[in-house]
């Protein structure tokens, strides 16, 4: 069974960009700044920027074998969001709609009424191809194991998509980047007391400040067992390790965003209890 997680609808954080030394899963410099938001009625993912160009193309292809159409009764099987920078934040932008039942699909064009503030849609509709339908789906479905599945989230509001791919984390709710953070030789996710003590006060105040002292890492007062090293006078710790040691936290990796997700255990788990009861149920109606 795929792990997911599951991030709830909040409001986005950043910090300064990383200074980032690992080489490992590097984004090209030539990608555009938007993503795709991918969902369909069990899972979501974001795509990389550059996935975008691709996806476009052929929706466009496909959309031009199409006949102007008015939809069913019934709700779509696949939701593609585009998002692009807007004032250096993400911002949503068009949805692709797929109703596979009825081999229809769907364009709205989002954009905001400058005076109220209240969502604007306009769009359009045409029927396809059972042939063309198919192509769509097997699009889609071979996407899943390109990336991370997310169950819900609305991550993407406010993010800086020119900085969507340095490393960082997903903490609980909110996403961030960090200043200083590398991946090293054995791929594992350094980074510093700085930017840990940041991002974790932001939601646990100092539950969970680390301090240095006589070479190593104290929770506040107690002592742990993460260990560290010092690279010109700035101490680094092993992300993975650190999270490890409180037991009530668990770690994930967006090898595709480069961010690690890290969450409660205790919902993480239910999550997956849950899921794996949505696929029993799926199964059984085979």
């Amino acid at each position: 069974m795929k792990k997911r997680v599951c991030l709830l609808c909040c409001v986005v954080g950043l910090l300064l960009p990383t200074t980032a030394h690992g080489e490992t899963v590097q984004a090209s410099q030539n990608d555009l700044p938007q993503v795709l938001c991918v969902a369909d009625y069990r899972l979501l993912y974001i795509t990389q920027p550059s996935a975008v160009k691709e996806f476009c193309d052929l929706w466009e292809r496909w959309w031009k074998t199409g006949k102007p159409a008015e939809l069913g009764y019934g709700e779509c099987d696949y939701c593609i969001t585009l998002f692009e920078n807007e004032n250096a934040a993400a911002t949503e932008k068009k949805q692709y709609l797929v109703y596979e039942r009825q081999n229809k699909i769907k364009v709205e064009h989002l954009s905001r009424d400058p005076y109220t503030g209240k969502l604007m849609r306009t769009e359009e509709v045409v029927s396809v191809s059972p042939e063309i339908m198919g192509q769509i789906v097997q699009k889609l479905e071979s996407m899943y194991e390109t990336y991370y599945l997310y169950d819900t989230f609305n991550m993407m509001r406010g993010v800086d998509l020119a900085k969507i791919n340095e490393l960082g984390m997903v903490l609980n709710e909110d996403v961030y980047v960090f200043q200083n953070a590398f991946i090293d030789a054995d791929g594992t996710l350094q980074v510093s007391l700085e930017d840990w003590n940041t991002i974790f006060a932001t939601q646990y105040g100092e539950m969970k400040n680390l301090i240095y002292q006589n070479g190593a890492i104290k929770n506040n007062v107690l002592p742990t067992n993460i260990p560290c090293q010092n690279i010109n006078g700035k101490v680094y710790i092993p992300l993975r390790e650190a999270v490890n040691h409180f037991g009530h936290l668990t770690m994930e990796w967006d090898k595709q965003m480069r961010k690690a997700v890290v969450m409660e255990k205790a919902v993480f788990e239910k999550q997956q209890e849950y899921w794996s009861e949505v696929e029993k149920a799926a199964e059984s109606l085979k």
